[in-house]
């Protein structure tokens, strides 16, 4: 088995790289057809010299070369303990360096399998996944899965047919893909794998072959909407401002000076933030949809999309900034439930949950605060169910899932969200869709996503131009994920492929009323 991982030149954005598993070295050009189609040498056995594999796998020739010619490659096989080590499990992975965001930031995996009729996968998780690295990939940023058991399932019942010869059955050869975008610029490196887990001890042929591993740069979608810069005000203004408490600001423009009862999506871009310079959190996440298939608060399913411009409504009294919200994402979501399996089953339905929640003007320290220990959250450090509300009113949750050492971050769509038992649609790391309308590509600190419910706020990764806040040594963060600095004082960073992904804790007093009107 070779370990050393692959390393490129940059990869132009219209290219397609495939990752072949037939022993031939990635970015030799010569390998490639005019239409990308790579013809694989049909001798080759051996793990490939840039791939890792581990587990209950093999590199081999396909099934019985007396009866059929299926080639060869990689054997996931999932019917026993093939290597003996007491785990049903098998991964493979290569590392892909040196590239360059601005040669584009879209790519697709892409498998090409085939799943023999016994694999069972009733119970096992054939997935693809890439994980996002920095530093030439010794620095692990975030990752993104697919599970692709589901749409076999699917297949398998639309492929039946009573006709077919039973020494062949209804496998066939198809592609499965997963689409991402990287989520820093900083990015350099892929870690891409392929892979199952729970195996079990089944009969022989529970294999699923692989032949081809493909990674190719994409054009941006049609739909994806590029984030803007945001105007950066010098903090100076907020003397010609209304003080509303705490950081807040109302900026009369020359007008009445007497504060609106509420602010929402026809007067955000006045309400105003005092950070290293005021900000506008609340620009362009006031409103949503109510997507087809969601449910409304009554549990009616929605017929058709229909545009919500009240789904988040910001008013103050003296002591806290109130937050309604109907708890509708305004970004992509994954389709809930996820009866195809494109996550990981998700039973629950995506509801309108209509909430208020009190922030804190001025937070308070808490002398009591307590940090979550060993990755587990044994010592509830933090409750279950929300701890907190994004700027677009959608809620975090603590890193875990319904079990207290699940780390729940695995399970989420491509915005890093999912709705809960009680239908709440809800964040467990970085959304990196919360960005919109900003700009968040690292140069400079990042801006305000939220507030924990203690009153602190909670900033996006970055701590100045091309640092990370996980990565500050300088002023680092603790075991909550807060700092302090002279312009923002006390502040949570969330922390992309670390855990406790938003905070580790509340460090202030928490306020918990909040919830459903």
């Amino acid at each position: 088995m070779n370990t050393t991982p692959h390393s490129m030149k940059s990869l132009p954005a219209a290219s397609l790289i495939l990752l072949l598993l037939g022993g031939h070295c990635l970015a030799d050009a010569k390998h490639f057809t005019p239409n990308g189609i790579f013809h694989a040498a049909k001798d080759s056995t051996a793990v490939p010299a840039d791939f890792t594999l581990t587990g209950d796998a093999d590199f081999g020739t396909f099934g019985d070369p007396k009866t059929e010619n299926n080639g060869h490659g990689l054997r996931l096989i999932a019917g026993g303990d093939f290597n003996k080590d007491g785990r049903h499990e098998a991964t493979l992975t290569t590392i892909v360096k040196a590239l360059k965001h601005e040669d584009g930031r879209w790519f697709r995996l892409r498998a090409l399998a085939l799943v023999q009729p016994e694999f069972p996968i009733e119970s096992v998780m054939l997935h693809l996944k890439v994980e996002f690295l920095r530093d030439g990939g010794t620095n692990a940023l975030d990752h993104i899965t697919r599970e692709f058991s589901s749409v076999i399932a699917a297949e398998r019942r639309i492929l039946a047919d009573k006709g077919t010869n039973k020494n062949l059955g209804p496998a066939t050869w198809r592609s499965f893909d997963l689409e991402f975008r990287t989520p820093f610029p900083e990015v350099d490196a892929l870690k891409l794998s392929v892979g199952f887990r729970n195996g079990e001890d089944t009969a022989d042929h529970a294999e699923c072959w692989i032949s081809e591993l493909q990674l190719s740069a994409i054009p941006v979608p049609a739909d994806y909407a590029q984030p803007a810069n945001e105007p950066r005000l010098s903090r100076d203004l907020a003397k010609s401002m209304v003080p509303l408490g705490g950081r807040w600001y109302f900026d009369p423009r020359g007008g009445d000076r007497a504060p609106p009862a509420q602010f929402d999506h026809s007067n955000a871009d006045r309400l105003f933030y005092l950070s290293a310079q005021l900000e506008t959190p609340f620009i362009d996440n006031m409103t949503a949809w109510f997507r087809k298939g969601y449910r409304d608060a009554q549990g009616d399913t929605v017929i058709e999309d229909e545009f919500v411009p009240d789904n988040l409504i910001i008013s103050f009294d003296k002591t806290h900034m109130i937050v309604r919200s109907r708890g509708l994402p305004n970004h992509p979501t994954g389709i809930f439930p996820d009866k195809a399996r494109y996550l990981d089953g998700n039973p629950n339905y995506l509801q309108e949950k209509v909430t208020t929640t009190r922030i804190p003007l001025e937070p308070r320290e808490n002398k009591d605060r307590l940090a979550m220990q060993d990755a587990t959250n044994n010592n509830n450090a933090l409750p279950g169910g929300p701890i907190g509300v994004a700027v677009n009113g959608i809620v975090f949750f603590n890193p875990f899932d319904h079990l207290l050492d699940a780390d729940a971050v695995w399970r989420l769509d491509r915005c890093c969200g999912h709705p809960s038992p009680r239908a709440q649609y809800h964040y467990h790391k970085y959304p990196v869709c919360i960005k919109s309308p900003w700009a968040d590509d690292g140069s400079e600190h990042s801006p305000l996503i939220g507030f924990a419910y203690d009153g602190y706020p909670i900033y996006g990764p970055y701590e100045s131009k091309g640092l990370l806040a996980k990565d500050d040594t300088r002023n680092p963060i603790n075991e909550f994920n807060i700092h302090r600095d002279e312009e923002r004082g006390w502040h949570y960073h969330v922390t992309p492929g670390k855990f406790p992904h938003v905070i580790g804790g509340y460090w202030g007093v928490a306020e918990m009323r909040h919830g459903a009107r």
